[in-house]
């Protein structure tokens, strides 16, 4: 898993990365953004291959308020809970 962080503070990132493991963990979470504290953020994967979808991609996590996001790219391995989010869409 690699963190693309977009020029966040150090403080700040660490709260992206918690974001991050509440999704992995629990991809239902209602997670407030860390940024603006007013928004809430959703995710949306996108896999590197649509006819293998499990063999990685990156998870997109944006504010629905402020808009800011972070990228967290899967290689090789995925979340248990990769895509799932994505068939509702």
């Amino acid at each position: 898993m690699v963190v693309v962080s977009l020029g966040f503070s150090m403080e700040e990132r660490k709260l992206w990365l918690e974001a991050e493991k509440k999704f992995r963990n629990d991809i239902n979470s209602l997670v407030v953004c860390p940024s603006c504290k007013k928004g809430t953020l959703f995710i949306v994967d996108v896999a590197f291959n649509e006819k293998d979808i499990y063999s990685g991609g990156e998870r997109y996590i944006k504010c629905t308020d402020c808009e800011k996001f972070e990228i967290v790219l899967y290689r090789n391995t995925v979340p248990k809970n990769w895509h799932s989010k994505n068939i509702e869409l």
